[in-house]
């Protein structure tokens, strides 16, 4: 249905689901919950390790995160699990079909 046509059907049109239909259709919609679930990185893993680790893309369910040093890559790969697990729990709120499975840190 074209935005013409909904002008004529004369009722209220949600605009949230209106945006959220042109972002699929430009197929902009997985790239848009990519940043959304970066953008959970320093809620789900406190300041302290935020400060020395930055999220940098997801691919096939996979999370890069760049750490500062060896001993903080150490730390984060031993909570390794906690932190997929907090992090899918943000997603459920997103998102219920997407799930970090695996986290690599480089």
């Amino acid at each position: 249905m074209s935005v013409q046509d909904k002008k004529r059907l004369k009722r209220t049109i949600c605009l949230k689901d209106e945006i959220e239909d042109y972002v699929k259709h430009l197929g902009l919609d997985e790239k848009m919950q990519e940043l959304r679930m970066l953008s959970l990185w320093q809620e789900c893993v406190g300041d302290s390790i935020s400060k020395y680790s930055k999220p940098q893309y997801i691919k096939q369910k996979k999370l890069f995160v760049s750490v500062e040093n060896a001993a903080w890559r150490y730390e984060l790969s031993i909570r390794k699990e906690e932190i997929i697990s907090r992090l899918n729990e943000s997603l459920k709120k997103i998102n219920k079909h997407t799930a970090i499975k695996e986290i690599v840190f480089i």
